[in-house]
């Protein structure tokens, strides 16, 4: 016979699956199925990060090299302008002085001869006359001819007083007769001035 419970069992209660406590982020990240994965994954990141970051430091020292680089060139150029000027000044000064000092030679050249010969005419006594006066240089040679030996002297110490001239030498002398001849050398002053400077 067969029996039939009506009432029915009692349900057993549905009991929940215990569920995993869920902890922070990185944990349950670093922790889960695909964590060989994210452990491989988590170096290159911070690397990748940190060579960014290196990067742009790097990238930033070098445009702020450039534009240290482009000033100091900038200046290079301007000081080279300026010395460019300043030798062009320095040849032209160099120039001038040559042309001024060449002038000064040739003034030095015409008026020497003129205030030498100056100087011996006024300094000629009576009875006496050159014959010949030869330059060379800072020596001076002068031939001449006398009545008498005290004019040729009486020469000779005014060409000793003089300023123009240092140095005066009887160098010879000859009679031929009434008529002496002479030989004088003597130097010219390197500072020598025209006698009328002397006079007060």
């Amino acid at each position: 016979m067969i029996k039939i419970n009506l009432v029915g069992e009692a349900r057993k209660p549905i009991v929940a699956k215990p569920t995993r406590a869920r902890g922070p982020f990185l944990e349950e990240l670093f922790a889960g199925e695909n964590a060989a994965l994210y452990w491989l994954l988590a170096p290159a990141v911070v690397a990748l990060i940190l060579g960014g970051a290196f990067w742009w430091r790097q990238n930033g020292l070098v445009q702020t090299n450039r534009g240290i680089i482009a000033e100091k060139q900038r200046r290079v150029d301007e000081l080279a302008e300026i010395i460019a000027r300043v030798e062009a000044y320095t040849r032209q000064e160099e120039e001038l002085e040559r042309k001024i000092a060449v002038i000064t030679q040739l003034k030095d050249n015409q008026s020497g001869p003129v205030e030498m010969m100056d100087v011996v005419s006024r300094a000629l006594p009576e009875l006496l006359w050159v014959d010949r006066l030869d330059q060379s240089g800072e020596r001076i040679q002068i031939d001449g001819r006398s009545f008498n030996m005290g004019a040729v002297s009486t020469f000779v110490r005014a060409l000793d007083d003089s300023s123009f001239f240092a140095e005066p030498e009887l160098r010879d002398t000859n009679q031929r007769g009434d008529v002496y001849t002479y030989r004088l050398t003597l130097a010219r002053e390197r500072t020598a001035q025209p006698e009328e400077a002397e006079a007060p």
